[in-house]
């Protein structure tokens, strides 16, 4: 009897046992995501909405800003096309690489007229020519330049003996280099420094042509010995004469050559002893920029403000007059008076004014403040 019982117990024992392997278990995790996702689609499909509309206001916006920048750019060029007291500066130890404002190109006012790249002007990096295209789409001209005393000053890959010993020829050539590098780089034209009358720092005596002695003393020297003025012409290969009214010819046929080889539509400018120019050499130039610096602006008014002088021709309206700002502080700070000066006392008769190491105005966070207050007052804005 106690068996039977044993057995009937065991068996409903072994059957509560089979019925465990039917249980189903509940997935707590997914349950709550699915009452999340019920609760919270209409706010998340809003906020997709709002996400799709931002994105498409900032393709807007880009594409606007974009339009309003070129209108900003056409009128840029547009002033700049204009005649206008123009802003012009010598911009030296150009890196695009470097950091601050004092050596990035792209740097300067956007209302810069001119700019003349002093030193490191060839063999550019990539980010030097996206920098010059940046500055030529505002408008801005960028030209090269150097002292010319002799003919190959600055072309590096050429020797003295490589270049002709005829004199025509050797103008031709070296007017060609010039050209020729200045349309490799897509500059926009030449910036002659011209300073014969003045000491050289880096050989005896001025910034003039080599020229053998007996020609330095007497300037009518290749007239009176025809027959070996040419061979003693080839030792040295001089181009810019020494006097100022002797001695012109060579000089006077490359400012010519230069000018046809360049064409019109580049940029050709002179600055230094420009009181030196020969007469027949003044159309060449677009302008003539006088090295007035400390403030000496007035002392080169009268040789150049009128019919009479050595030109022939008022040449007023053509003329920048410069100011040095290489370490001096002091005139950056005071650099408005000259734009004071071309408008008040010159009243806007001038080419305009400008700056040696013009990119000076950049250092001590200044941002080229005091070229831009001198900009205005030659050029207020329009309000």
């Amino acid at each position: 009897m106690n068996n039977i019982k044993l057995w009937i117990l065991l068996s409903l024992l072994m059957g509560v046992g089979c019925s465990c392997t039917d249980i189903q278990h509940l997935d707590v995790e997914k349950e709550a995501l699915n009452n999340l996702l019920e609760r919270d689609k209409e706010k998340w499909a809003e906020e997709d909405k709002l996400r799709e509309e931002n994105e498409r206001d900032s393709i807007l916006i880009a594409e606007e800003n974009k339009r309003l920048y070129e209108l900003y750019l056409q009128d840029l060029r547009k002033y700049k096309a204009s005649k206008h007291c123009i802003m012009f500066g010598w911009f030296n130890s150009w890196s695009a690489i470097t950091p601050g404002a004092y050596a990035q190109l792209n740097q300067i006012p956007d209302s810069m007229d001119v700019v003349s790249i002093w030193g490191n002007c060839f063999n550019l990096d990539e980010a030097r020519k996206k920098q010059l295209k940046e500055v030529q789409s505002k408008g801005t001209k960028v030209i090269v330049g150097w002292i010319v005393e002799n003919i190959g000053a600055q072309i590096s890959n050429m020797k003295k003996e490589d270049w002709s010993d005829n004199p025509e020829e050797a103008v031709e050539q070296y007017a060609q280099a010039i050209t020729d590098s200045i349309l490799k780089y897509g500059y926009d034209g030449f910036d002659l420094d011209y300073e014969p009358p003045y000491v050289s720092p880096f050989k005896d005596g001025n910034h003039c042509g080599d020229w053998p002695k007996r020609w330095k003393d007497d300037p009518s020297y290749p007239a009176k010995w025809p027959e070996d003025w040419q061979k003693d012409w080839a030792i040295t290969k001089p181009l810019i004469s020494c006097h100022k009214d002797d001695n012109k010819e060579l000089e006077n046929l490359f400012f010519k050559t230069l000018r046809e080889k360049l064409g019109n539509d580049k940029m050709i400018n002179i600055n230094g002893a420009i009181h030196w120019l020969s007469a027949e050499s003044a159309q060449y130039f677009d302008y003539y920029v006088a090295q007035s610096y400390e403030g000496q602006y007035a002392t080169w008014q009268q040789p150049l403000h009128n019919p009479s002088n050595r030109y022939g021709v008022d040449v007023a309206d053509r003329v920048i007059y410069t100011e040095t700002f290489q370490n001096k502080k002091a005139n950056r700070e005071k650099f408005t008076r000259y734009a004071n000066y071309v408008m008040n006392t010159l009243d806007g008769k001038a080419g305009g004014i400008g700056a040696f190491h013009i990119n000076e105005d950049a250092l001590d966070s200044n941002d080229y403040r005091n070229v831009r207050a001198a900009i205005s007052i030659m050029n207020p804005p329009i309000k």
